[in-house]
């Protein structure tokens, strides 16, 4: 009889699996989120299943009648084999699984708008590139392409950095042009479907030069979270297949976190809003910004803030003075950059700016930043949202349930989704304080870098 009970245990407990497993397949859908979600329930189904599989075979046993025991082992086996036969598998009554993407043919052909307006026509898959352009360099190595990159303008700590090898460990050996504008020769060398000009390069023709070549040319320019959804949405054209779906989940997921953000801002009044002066970081400068027409103004407008260059006559100026930026007095200072904590020491100790209202309160942050700075271009940007409203309005995020655990779960999920890597704890937190992935402190003369809230300030959350 334990041998029958066994069998029926297992059986129940196949059956209740692969229904599990099924529903969860089920439920996937076009989102990045949805995707992670969907994962989740099929690892947590196997724990629900056993505990009913057991009521099952319980309450069947105590249904038997009496004299059960008295019949033959082989014959309730025999009965539970014929059973089994009879019932068909999971498998064949399951539905097929809908494809996420549509996989790339050989004959395909694809005509898109690039950021430049020109028109321009792909023909096949799209498996050798050259990205001339440093800026958009990160997106391939954190979608899960860098395998597609056979060429870099550079190649250095400032375009492939630590967390962009973590992610693609191949990174570093990817061949250097010498720069944005190699030869014809040279780039015809290494045999690209696709080059991605550096949009400097634009206005002197180059682009059609390397399409007058035989190649395709495209600049995929951006500066804004409109103008990156609009190049995103162009870049998955032209690569298709399973590059396209997760930019356009991307594309789907900024539209909603800045619907979300806005709703949460929404009645903030102008005399309530803070002031936010975000210093770029590139350089030992204090007075080096990003101007009102910049994704930087974007994220603060979004956060319920006022961007300090929009206070000034000239609202697109990268340099302004420290008389302009004492005159304002910001609430609010948020340091990017690979010199952000440099400039955070500074800002604390040199006289002006140490007697600034966000340095005496404690309202300086510094930036996360992964692959690239969160707070300038790219996928990571995504995140940029809801670090945005926990630094400038924290109360509010508190109330949304955005705070640094919620920032940092969403980053795991978005990694995972992107490149299926699982940040550790440790690599998490990291990339929030602006540490290398091992820890180590940013070198401040490598290029691209970041950091999360300055440590021993007040202004630091959790």
């Amino acid at each position: 009889m334990k041998k029958v009970l066994a069998l029926l245990l297992t059986l129940a407990m196949v059956f209740s699996l692969a229904s599990c497993g099924s529903t969860a397949a089920g439920e996937s859908t076009d989102s990045a989120s949805t995707a992670v979600s969907a994962v989740e329930s099929t690892e947590e189904a196997p724990e629900e299943a056993a505990p009913a599989a057991a009521e099952g075979v319980a309450a069947e046993e105590d249904a038997a009648p009496a004299d059960a025991e008295e019949a033959p082992v082989e014959a309730e086996e025999a009965s539970i084999e014929e059973a089994t036969a009879e019932e068909p598998s999971v498998q064949e009554e399951a539905a097929p699984e809908e494809p996420l993407w549509e996989e790339v043919t050989d004959d395909r052909v694809v005509t898109v708008t690039d950021m430049s307006g020109d028109e321009v026509t792909i023909e096949g898959k799209v498996e050798r590139i050259v990205n001339l352009w440093p800026a958009g360099t990160s997106s391939f190595f954190v979608m899960g392409a860098g395998e597609l990159v056979d060429g870099l303008a550079v190649n250095n700590a400032g375009t492939v950095n630590s967390w962009a090898k973590l992610f693609y460990p191949a990174a570093g050996d990817i061949a250097a042009m010498g720069g944005t504008t190699p030869s014809i020769e040279e780039l015809l060398a290494l045999d690209p479907d696709l080059v991605i000009v550096h949009p400097m390069t634009v206005s002197s023709g180059f682009a059609q030069e390397i399409r007058d070549a035989g190649i395709p040319a495209i600049d995929i320019n951006f500066s804004t979270y409109d103008t990156m959804i609009t190049s995103y949405t162009m870049l998955g054209e032209v690569l298709g297949g399973e590059y396209q779906y997760k930019l356009n989940s991307w594309c789907e997921m900024v539209a909603e976190k800045q619907a979300e953000i806005e709703e949460i801002t929404a009645d903030i009044s102008e005399e309530d809003a803070p002031v936010v002066y975000y210093i770029a970081g590139q350089s030992d400068s204090l007075t080096t910004t990003m101007g009102s027409n910049s994704i930087c103004a974007d994220w603060t407008h979004l956060a319920g803030g006022i961007y300090a260059t929009d206070l000034l006559e000239d609202t697109t100026v990268t340099e302004i003075t420290a008389e302009e930026i004492f005159a304002i007095d910001p609430d609010i200072i948020i340091v990017g950059g690979n010199y952000q904590h440099v400039l955070v020491d500074e800002l604390q100790n040199t006289d002006g700016w140490k007697d600034l209202s966000a340095v005496v309160n404690g309202k300086v942050y510094t930036n996360p930043y992964g692959a690239f700075a969160w707070d300038r271009f790219g996928l990571e940007s995504y995140f940029q949202l809801d670090y945005a409203l926990y630094c400038i309005n924290p109360e509010l995020a508190a109330d949304a349930g955005i705070d640094r655990d919620s920032i940092l779960q969403e980053v795991y999920d978005f990694y995972v989704f992107m490149n299926g890597t699982e940040l550790t704890d440790d690599e998490l937190n990291n990339m929030f304080d602006g540490l290398e992935p091992d820890g180590s402190q940013l070198d401040p003369a490598a290029a691209g870098g970041g950091g999360g809230p300055a440590a021993g300030q007040s202004g630091t959350h959790g």
